[in-house]
């Protein structure tokens, strides 16, 4: 590899770094496995760099491989449960919950549009790019999980909690 791929790597590791880990956290909802999911996507495109066909798309591999890191985590401790979530589940009062907190509550497949989309300013096409479905998929999904947390502010307000 020549020194300006090395180059355009590192750069392009230093500037996505940070919405690497916002997406692998809102995946895995823990700190150290996001921080384990971006070394692992970091170290993965980095054994893949000679392979790639397109040098421009190299952001959007990053991201890809920072996904399936992610999600690799979770199905290796699917029955297992962090500490900080039970921390943050204990410490949640229910009633003063924050829009965070109902972006955090929502299933990921509406939870991770919604967070690249208006969290990190993303548009839909690289979206469903990263996501690997169509783009369509994205909107629906971004639409979906707007209605729901619509209704989720609602339900607060009004006090009730729909059982």
């Amino acid at each position: 590899m020549d020194e300006q791929m090395k180059r355009r790597f590192t750069e392009t590791v230093q500037e996505k770094r940070a919405l690497m880990y916002r997406v692998a956290y809102g995946i895995t909802r823990s700190e150290a496995d996001a921080e384990d999911a971006v070394s692992a996507a970091v170290e993965a495109t980095w054994k893949r760099m000679e392979r790639l066909r397109d040098p421009e798309a190299l952001h959007i591999y990053l991201m890809k491989s920072t996904v399936n890191a992610a999600r690799g985590i979770l199905r290796k401790r699917k029955h297992t449960v962090p500490l900080e979530t039970v921390e943050n589940t204990l410490a949640a009062d229910r009633q003063d919950a924050g829009i965070g907190d109902m972006v955090a509550g929502l299933k990921e497949k509406y939870r991770l549009p919604l967070l690249l989309k208006y969290g990190e300013d993303l548009p839909e096409k690289e979206i469903a790019q990263l996501l690997h479905i169509p783009r369509g998929t994205v909107s629906s999904r971004v639409a979906r999980g707007l209605a729901l947390l619509r209704m989720e502010m609602r339900e607060e307000e009004t006090g009730h909690d729909g059982k």
